[in-house]
């Protein structure tokens, strides 16, 4: 069974008039529980960049997120180790809609902390949910290899 770690969500993700992101953005930190026990979060400390770029059209300009920016600052990731970027349409999300997604696969030998990664968006669910107008938190998951 392999263990999904939901390592960070960022909330308040908002656009402002003229495409930059709003300063109030809160890093929440969660364990997940299995029978009596916890499964302790992997990594403690983080760095999360959002990648955002302006794009032209014919009414004017989209600000549309590409990727996540990755570091983990406290933690090497281990060779198979699978991220995930999610971004979602509202703000729980326990039940907001996931409208685009990424992921990126470590490679060996692994990841060294303070190692900026890349995880571009590649999957959308309608043409620019990427779109800093629809999305209102991030999460970035981790998914440890098979063991």
């Amino acid at each position: 069974m392999q263990l999904f770690v939901l390592l960070a969500i960022l909330a308040g993700l908002s656009a402002l008039g003229v495409g930059f992101l709003g300063n109030d953005i809160k890093l929440w930190m969660q364990d997940y529980g299995v029978g009596d026990g916890d499964i302790p979060t992997p990594i403690m400390t983080s760095n999360l960049k959002i990648l955002i770029t302006r794009v032209n059209t014919a009414t004017g300009f989209d600000d549309l997120i590409t990727g996540c920016e990755f570091t983990s600052v406290d933690k090497d990731l281990l060779s198979g180790t699978t991220l995930y970027c999610k971004l979602f349409q509202g703000p729980d999300v326990r039940t907001a809609a996931v409208i685009a997604t990424g992921f990126k696969q470590i490679d060996p030998p692994g990841l060294s902390s303070n190692t900026p990664i890349t995880i571009d968006i590649t999957d959308k669910s309608f043409l620019n949910s990427n779109d800093v107008t629809y999305v209102e938190n991030v999460a970035v998951e981790i998914q440890n290899p098979p063991q």
